[in-house]
């Protein structure tokens, strides 16, 4: 599944290597992360409104904070690695 969507240059759209992808799909906790119903609405509104559109969210929706923390956190113990 992975292989059908890695572009010319080697990577996936956004330019995050496959291997990447394959680690973040290891982990338990992201993934049921990136489920759910609020996540999903903070990825279409990325996708949709870009980063202001994100920021001003966050100023308002405790619940996407959250979820954009731990995202972030758990994307950071990925690189450091």
């Amino acid at each position: 599944m992975v292989e059908s969507a890695v572009g010319g240059d080697g990577t996936l759209p956004g330019g995050m290597p496959p291997e990447m992808l394959m680690e973040m799909m290891q982990d338990e906790e992201l993934v049921t992360m990136l489920r759910s119903p609020k996540m999903q609405e903070v990825m279409k509104l990325v996708m949709s409104g870009g980063q202001e559109a994100l920021e001003e969210t966050l100023k308002n929706d405790r619940e996407a904070y959250e979820c954009v923390q731990k995202l972030n956190q758990i994307m950071g113990k990925m690189n450091k690695k």
